[in-house]
């Protein structure tokens, strides 16, 4: 990452930017792998990421005054303690390979480090290979198929793992 670049946390007069992000990157990488019944562009609506904004703290990445990357973390209490979930892990094509991912993620990392999470889960579209070969060079392995969190929301994302979903887990 360059001297232009910053990571911060988003605010809601990001919203316009950090949707668009999310949407172009989606559209480019997911429409030739995600079955056609399930794609849909755009990815997010304006609503839906605002409700997404009250529940997860998103994080931006901004490149000479332009946001170019987004992640949200959110944390889930669990019957195997606090657990975050990284979503909406997105980082424009014409800015990938210069370390913005690798910065984002550790960012993410050391916030959920401050909360005193145990571990971060994320999970992605198995045919994703460029993003599953991503996160398993920052250490993140694929969850051990009976693991149960205790938490509607997890569970219902892992009785997908292999199937539609591939979660991936890290401690910290």
């Amino acid at each position: 990452m360059g001297e232009n670049c910053s990571i911060r946390r988003a605010a809601k007069g990001d919203l316009s930017e950090v949707l668009a992000v999310i949407n172009t990157t989606n559209r480019l990488f997911y429409k030739e792998i995600v079955p056609p019944e399930r794609f849909k562009d755009p990815f997010l609506s304006d609503e839906e990421l605002c409700r997404e904004f009250e529940r997860k703290d998103f994080y931006v990445v901004e490149l000479e005054g332009r946001i170019v990357g987004v992640a949200a973390l959110e944390t889930s209490a669990t019957r195997l303690g606090l657990v975050g979930v990284v979503t909406r892990m997105y980082v424009l094509p014409q800015v990938q390979r210069r370390g913005i991912g690798r910065a984002l993620i550790s960012r993410i990392e050391g916030a959920a480090r401050e909360r005193g999470l145990g571990e971060i889960l994320i999970w992605t579209d198995p045919k994703a290979q460029w993003a599953v070969s991503f996160y398993k060079k920052l250490g993140y392995h694929e969850i051990e198929p009976a693991v149960r969190y205790g938490d509607e929301a997890i569970d219902s994302r892992l009785a997908k793992h292999g199937k539609e979903l591939l979660v991936l887990r890290k401690g910290l």
